[in-house]
């Protein structure tokens, strides 16, 4: 082969090897090696690797061959007279064989960019998904001008499912471009032409949802509706066609506002037959009862049918019931029959179905994801647990039992991270198989099993069933690994929230007052040493609290005041009435309360309320010492630490930070008496024996210091991300190009050597301006 230079004779022994070839290959692989090898060795290697591709069609051994002559000529001077030649074997070479090369790494890359994109599916972890579109992207350059609509399909799923997640205009036109290319290019004859047509009908539907087209609306109608009606009745993929057929058509029916109901009509049709064709245990039958749940709820609104709304009901419930489905769409079918059940005022069935939603909630958002796909699963489920303690006590149950429901339901996020479930630290030192396990079981059930229509296999059918049995194995064994850890001795209560004794434990410092606010009634549950007691708070209504939100995000003076009052009148003057803290405290001996507000409230400055107007006394501040946690787990979890680190090794650190004037902000934003603020902090803790710290205002100096101190002293601006909490960050020198983020902190890993202290005087600290994580504790505070 040219332009090797290679003898006669060792070409020939070569050929004659066979299938040794290999061998040889691999001994001069040693050879190479052991070096340092000679230009006829590794030409002579590089030779021996381009003829087994030949004579064997071995993409190994062609990607070996090119990877060493590549090596090889970069390690060539520009003056050595063999030079030009040793590029030309690389050249010529790869290029005799580069379009099949190109084609099987093409079609290996598109293998890849299929396996983490169902991966994706699986797991919800975004960085998962921007790797295969990268990867398909890679592949799609290698194959040129011999592109499949295949892969343009595959791409265009990929594109449009992280459209909806990061709400990208950009990626939600490339899907709609690349699904039409693969309709196109297809015949009318291809089987596969159904789920091209079915992928591009789901994209214009959400381009319509984004933008408001009738065309691409009209167009996703047109496109479902062929994907049904060119697939077979018994082929697996049908039930999703019709599925998302029906998901069109009712769009189309809530924007035309027609009095015709025949869109609506055929929707329900549609997702009905969805159903029939879906085997009982599938895991994807919870979604189609979803949504047929859905669509007869909305034709019980246009018609006044109690038969759609019973139908409603029944879909919801048995959505609920499908044990082979995930968590999350099992959740999202009981929430859905619980607002009807509560609209009818059967609180009982209510709240059964929510304290059993609420259960499943831990194991929606398994360890594996990181923070921000926690959130983004999470997110859904806003306000679950405040909604079932308020049907809880609706439906007569006591204030223990509903406390213990809204304990459970909320803060996961912080649960997951800061490993809140001290049972599961425990586990782990006293039990770690069992820890082991149990971790690895509870990730896996939150995987739900998608088998999506644009990403065919060989055997469609057998593959859900196979996943389907994995998972009801899963589910079997997860639940006896339960019953195996609550009989372990300590371990009675294990996942479970706080017994009603540790509650009343948690109050030995001061009483707490934990205030839920719920689309039916907003309450109080007061919790002290002796008892657990309900108040319920009809001066507050959630539709306040979001009116006053936006007082306080308005930063108007006059708006803040009425705020503060409102505040007084409807939450904390009743709440400390009933504690009989109704006078202003004299002398030293502050009582001290702990504030656990739930939902929107939680932004709520509930230390400030009151009437500041004619020095009157009717303010919070003159009658106790607040604090706030987010859960009486939470608060139970950080007196722990405490505890544990007061016995640990000494920090005797203070960090110090003072930022007066903040780069790029106006000189209105000028903090003139922060530098004071930091000096009698100096001279405070200095007196304490603590080493003061002030690093250079950088992100990269203030985390360097921070896992090395007992007090985190911040002064200065916050600034509140409006849709994901944890990019949430303080203002530093380099804020603009390397933001400190909550992220960032909460990833510092405090869990051996928390801080004693983190103090926060920072404008937004304790602000999150995404209501879907209000109940996370998702802003810098939290993570102080």
């Amino acid at each position: 082969m040219e332009p090797f230079n290679i003898s006669a004779e060792m070409a020939s022994l070569l050929d004659n090897l066979g299938e040794e070839l290999p061998a040889f290959i691999g001994l001069q692989q040693e050879t190479l090696k052991n070096g340092p090898a000679n230009d006829e060795q590794i030409e002579l290697y590089i030779y021996a690797c381009f003829l087994a591709f030949k004579s064997m069609n071995s993409m190994e051994h062609l990607e070996q061959a090119i990877r060493q002559a590549e090596r090889w000529t970069a390690e060539l001077r520009t003056d050595y007279s063999g030079s030009s030649r040793k590029f030309e074997i690389l050249e010529s070479n790869t290029k005799e064989f580069g379009r099949k090369f190109s084609s099987q790494r093409a079609y290996r890359k598109g293998n890849f960019a299929r396996e983490l994109f169902k991966r994706y599916q699986e797991t919800g972890v975004l960085g998962t998904l921007n790797e295969a579109i990268d990867v398909m992207l890679q592949s799609l350059d290698l194959v040129g001008e011999y592109i499949t609509a295949l892969m343009l399909s595959n791409f265009g799923a990929m594109l449009g499912r992280r459209s909806e997640r990061t709400g990208s205009i950009d990626d939600l036109n490339r899907a709609v471009d690349v699904g039409d290319m693969a309709v196109i290019t297809t015949p009318q004859d291809n089987p596969d032409r159904a789920g091209y047509l079915s992928n591009l009908g789901n994209r214009l539907g959400t381009r319509f949802d984004r933008m408001g087209s009738m065309n691409n609306l009209n167009r996703a109608v047109e496109a479902a509706d062929m994907a049904v009606t060119a697939t077979p009745q018994d082929h697996p993929d049908r039930a999703a066609y019709l599925n998302n057929l029906g998901n069109r058509l009712r769009a189309r029916f809530e924007r035309t506002n027609s009095s015709s109901i025949d869109d609506l009509n055929r929707a329900i049709e549609a997702v009905d037959m969805a159903v029939a064709a879906t085997p009982q245990e599938h895991s994807s039958r919870a979604g189609y009862l979803s949504n047929l749940g859905k669509r007869l709820r909305r034709r019980f609104e246009q018609t006044g049918s109690i038969d759609d709304l019973n139908r409603a009901i029944s879909s919801y419930q048995e959505g609920w019931r499908c044990q082979t489905a995930s968590p999350t769409l099992r959740i999202r079918s009981a929430r859905q029959a619980a607002h009807i059940l509560a609209w009818q005022r059967d609180w009982e069935a209510s709240s059964l179905l929510l304290e059993q939603a609420v259960a499943l909630l831990p194991i929606v958002s398994p360890r594996s994801l990181d923070h921000t796909d926690k959130q983004s699963m999470l997110a859904e489920f806003s306000g679950l647990a405040s909604m079932s303690a308020a049907i809880s006590l609706e439906a007569g149950r006591d204030a223990y039992h509903t406390l213990r429901l809204l304990e459970l339901g909320r803060g996961i996020i912080a649960s997951l991270l800061m490993d809140m479930r001290e049972d599961i630290s425990s586990l782990r030192e006293r039990h770690p198989k069992l820890a082991s396990e149990f971790i690895s079981l509870r990730d896996a059930l939150d995987s739900p099993v998608q088998r999506n229509p644009s990403i065919p296999t060989d055997n469609t059918s057998s593959s859900w069933v196979l996943q389907t049995k994995m998972r009801q194995e899963c589910d079997r064994n997860f639940s006896n690994l339960i019953a195996a850890i609550r009989a372990q001795p300590g371990f009675d209560n294990f996942l479970l929230p706080p017994t009603e004794t540790e509650l009343k434990d948690a109050a030995c410092f001061g009483p707490i007052a934990v205030i839920n606010i719920g689309p039916h009634r907003c309450d109080a549950f007061i919790v002290e040493r002796n008892r657990i007691q309900v108040l319920k708070l009809p001066g507050l209504k959630l539709k306040d609290v979001q009116k006053h939100a936006q007082n306080l995000r308005s930063l108007i003076s006059v708006a803040i005041v009425s705020t503060l009052e409102w505040l007084w009148d409807v939450v904390c003057s009743p709440i400390l009435d009933a504690l009989d803290l109704k006078n202003p405290v004299s002398g030293n001996n502050w009582p001290h309360i702990w504030w656990i507000p739930t939902g929107p409230l939680s932004q709520f400055p509930l230390h400030a309320a009151g009437y500041y107007q004619q020095k009157s006394t009717n303010t919070v501040l003159d009658r106790v010492m607040s604090s706030y946690a987010l859960s009486v787990k939470a608060l139970m979890h950080g007196r722990q630490h405490h505890v544990r680190s007061s016995v640990g090794p000494g920090i005797d650190q203070a960090l110090l930070v003072a930022m007066k004037e903040t780069p790029d902000l106006p000189s209105s934003q000028i903090l003139p008496f922060v530098g004071r603020e930091v000096k009698v902090l100096e001279e405070l803790y200095s007196s304490l024996q603590l080493k003061c710290v002030m690093p250079k205002l950088r992100k990269h100096d203030v985390l360097e210091n921070l896992q090395e101190c007992k007090v985190f002293h911040f002064a200065g601006h916050g600034s509140s991300h409006p849709t994901e909490p944890s990019q949430s960050y303080l203002l530093l020198e380099d804020w603009k190009t390397n933001p400190l983020t909550v992220g960032d902190i909460r990833d510092c890993r405090f869990l051996e050597n928390p801080p004693f202290l983190g103090y926060l005087s920072a404008c937004l600290t304790g602000a999150n301006e995404a209501e879907d994580l209000a109940d996370e504790g998702v802003h810098l505070t939290s993570t102080a």
